[in-house]
């Protein structure tokens, strides 16, 4: 159903990660769907979610209008899905969980303990292009935060395996890194976008020991396996990424 990124739970933060697995949805939304008005049950996602927030222990999270942007949101109170266009979602209140939906695109948790300041990101190849996760940060620090405090866990995403691009992503994508991330194979391209976030964060002063990253791709890892976009044709459900300050 879910796994915990580790190197938040050592900074007492709640922060998990769903799988596809153990939901009540069906057909090609089987299981786990999280991800409303995809042609699923409205019913099975509300349960979907309940079931998680549950046997994660994380309160019911704050979800917004993803639109591989860079829009931010900050949230408080109990958690509601909001009707704004965001893809970056702040709280600087304990026990406020956010989330993001994915289904390839990079989920990404950030956190500053000491300040009191989460976020959760939308990191698709668009929002990334425009360095989505730099402005997360920005928007952290506007709140007390400080990049050398700030932890970041990467989700699953689609992985440079299987995310083939034309040149031109690939170079909008290095230039926003300031490194050479495609990857040229049998006259084709791939692209990293978890490696591209990666230098974005550190590019803004982020610890390399203090930035989590996932092995699974969401295309092709089998166990557990994930909803994908891509190699579903769009026709899947989503994954949710969850934090939350202690």
């Amino acid at each position: 159903m879910f796994y915990a990124s580790e190197l938040m739970a050592k900074h007492g933060i709640s922060a998990v990660f769903s799988d596809r697995n153990g939901g009540v949805s069906e057909d090609v939304f089987s299981s786990l769907n999280l991800g409303e008005g995809l042609g699923d049950r409205s019913e099975h996602v509300t349960q979907n979610l309940a079931m998680l927030c549950q046997i994660s222990k994380i309160p019911l999270p704050h979800q917004a209008k993803q639109v591989h942007g860079t829009q931010v949101l900050y949230c408080e109170n109990d958690g509601v899905t909001h009707q704004n266009d965001a893809d970056i979602l702040i709280t600087t209140y304990s026990r406020v969980a956010l989330a993001v939906r994915t289904a390839d695109c990079l989920p990404v948790l950030l956190a500053d303990v000491e300040a009191g300041v989460a976020a959760a990101v939308h990191a698709g190849w668009r929002g990334t292009a425009e360095n989505v996760v730099g402005i997360a940060i920005d928007a952290m620090c506007d709140k007390g935060a400080s990049p050398a405090h700030i932890v970041a866990s990467f989700g699953p995403s689609i992985s440079s395996c299987c995310f083939e691009v034309n040149e031109e992503i690939a170079e909008v994508l290095s230039q926003s890194c300031g490194v050479n991330i495609g990857l040229h194979l049998e006259n084709k391209v791939y692209a990293d976008l978890a490696l591209t976030n990666y230098h974005q964060l550190l590019n803004k002063g982020l610890s390399p020991d203090r930035i989590e990253e996932s092995k699974a791709c969401t295309v092709c890892n089998s166990q557990p396996n994930y909803f994908s976009y891509r190699r579903d044709c769009g026709k899947t459900g989503r994954q949710l990424a969850i934090i939350a300050l202690p």
